[in-house]
């Protein structure tokens, strides 16, 4: 397919058929072309962002971004990507996957780059929740272990009936305590599969057949 032959109209449709905000830039990071996507996130019209310095658009700012993946392409001459976040004039935050591509002229030079962001602020949200709530149940773990599975561990006659290693003895204190395999697993870095190999060994170990008699056992010798 001989692309010379395309009209030179087809173009703009084709950027302008993308969804996703994306801007293209000069070697200055002045903002040659937006979609309306773009210029809807700033709440600006396309025509009002023409010109301007993408660092004062988009950020506020009086010169370019430490971390910019823009400035990367115009260094390296090379795609680039990273995780970006703006600031709206609502006062909320948008996360976005930020793609730069270098664009060349027919001798070979970089003359600009192409933007394009993936919206992923629901993704960063649910990161950030599930890494409290990692921690959270982290922090329940230390509290919970603080001290008692050395003392089951330290106490001859208990270590001689059940045998339970350290980290099973971890595993039955979690379970006791209503955590299910999905979370003992985030708790202790393991896999849910690795999870239910231990509380098998558990339950062999201390002679019962659900997690019911096995918290009951752990309440018993004060793992709870």
């Amino acid at each position: 397919m001989n692309l010379e032959k395309i009209s030179p109209d087809l173009y703009p449709i084709l950027l302008r058929s993308i969804k996703d905000p994306l801007n293209i830039l000069d070697l200055n990071f002045r903002i040659l072309w937006a979609n309306e996507a773009r210029a809807q996130i700033h709440q600006r019209s396309v025509a009002e962002m023409i010109g301007k310095f993408c660092y004062e658009m988009f950020q506020r700012r009086n010169e370019t971004c430490p971390a910019c993946p823009v400035k990367n392409v115009f260094r390296s001459w090379k795609p680039s990507v990273m995780d970006r976040w703006v600031d709206l004039p609502n006062g909320s935050r948008k996360w976005g996957e930020v793609r730069a591509y270098p664009v060349f002229d027919k001798s070979g030079n970089i003359v600009y780059a192409i933007e394009i962001a993936v919206d992923i602020t629901e993704k960063k949200f649910n990161a950030e929740r599930q890494r409290r709530y990692v921690e959270s149940l982290e922090n329940t773990m230390k509290e919970m272990t603080k001290g008692r599975t050395e003392a089951l561990l330290g106490h001859p006659t208990e270590k001689d009936q059940v045998s339970l290693t350290e980290r099973e003895i971890e595993v039955l204190m979690l379970l006791a305590n209503g955590f299910s395999n999905i979370e003992i697993g985030k708790v202790l870095a393991i896999s849910p599969h690795t999870v239910k190999s231990h509380v098998i060994h558990i339950y062999n170990k201390l002679g019962v057949k659900d997690r019911i008699k096995a918290a009951i056992w752990a309440s018993q010798h004060k793992l709870t």
